[in-house]
């Protein structure tokens, strides 16, 4: 099979169209033939070396962490999944795998793909769409009538986390840039704060959550934003939330989470069932072909990507 291999950390360089055995499932796995994945940056930061210390030495083969396809072939003791089954689902990042013809997984990695949504579309909501709920409902603790801000709205785990709180008819601040207002506004934000001209931090004892999709700021410059009980909860594991969140949530009503993503099939049965009911849409910037990889990363790198960006697979 085709794939985009990585041999070692680098620059976009680093990425190659390569001929590799297709992966042999076991009993308890099922192999699918990926027609969509997506480009995070957790992938580029991997790439980059910047996560060594969970992936070693040498950077996973095959990047990617979250994917939409076609099921090729079930283990003897899978099911709910036969062949041709339509699915999504997403990977451990820091393993990968999605940049790729074809792709095994395990039952918590997979889910029924939305049956209203392209395979494109699919592929780009997966890692993003888990990653925010998790943050929002186990950490964060969202519950109905939350007021919830939301730092960095326009990108894909904060486009993701705008909808999830609204589905859950919670208030949702945005925070992003002036090209962006008018899609957070759409998207359902009920104010938006345009941190290049605005004060994120003006309002005090506001936000029952404070959700950091982009991680660019920290518990102490947002603590007197949150109401008494609330939680910041931040997408990037620093010294802050590794270390000190755990003290400080002991002594202080204000709390400190970070949120490490997991693979969970029943938060993507929930994720499937808000995209059926349109109460979560995908918001694509640009769908690159798997060859054009290079490109696609180096795009996402700028930080300035307004939802996802998307590789199609099409190889065969």
């Amino acid at each position: 099979m085709k794939a985009i291999v990585t041999h070692e950390y680098g620059s976009v360089e680093v990425l190659n169209v390569q001929d590799v055995e297709r992966p042999k499932i076991t009993d308890d796995e099922i192999l699918i033939r990926v027609h969509a994945c997506s480009v995070n940056p957790v992938d580029w930061k991997i790439r980059r070396g910047d996560a060594k210390v969970l992936t070693g030495r040498k950077p996973p083969s095959i990047l990617g962490g979250d994917y939409a396809g076609i099921v090729a072939e079930v283990g003897s003791q899978i099911t709910g999944y036969k062949t041709g089954d339509a699915v999504w689902g997403m990977v451990n990042a820091f393993k990968g795998g999605t940049y790729a013809e074809f792709l095994k997984v395990n039952n918590e990695e997979i889910g029924l793909k939305p049956e209203n949504l392209s395979f494109e579309e699919a592929a780009s909501l997966p890692l993003v769409g888990l990653t925010a709920y998790q943050a929002l409902l186990y950490e964060g603790r969202l519950r109905n009538g939350c007021h919830v801000m939301i730092n960095g709205c326009s990108g894909g785990v904060g486009l993701a986390g705008l909808q999830i709180a609204r589905a859950l008819e919670c208030r949702v601040t945005g925070v992003c840039s002036t090209k962006n207002l008018e899609l957070a506004k759409n998207m359902g934000a009920d104010s938006v704060i345009d941190y290049t001209r605005e004060n994120i931090h003006k309002e005090r004892n506001t936000y029952d959550i404070f959700f950091d999709a982009v991680g660019n700021q920290s518990f102490l410059n947002v603590r007197a934003t949150l109401t008494s009980g609330g939680t910041y909860v931040s997408t990037l594991p620093t010294f802050q939330t590794l270390i000190l969140g755990p003290m400080m949530n002991i002594i202080s009503t204000k709390k400190m989470k970070k949120v490490l993503v997991k693979p969970n099939a029943k938060d993507l049965a929930i994720l499937r069932e808000m995209a059926e009911n349109g109460r979560l849409v995908a918001v694509i910037e640009k769908i690159y072909p798997l060859d054009r990889v290079r490109e696609a990363h180096e795009r996402s790198e700028t930080g300035r990507v307004v939802g996802k960006i998307v590789l199609k697979v099409a190889f065969r």
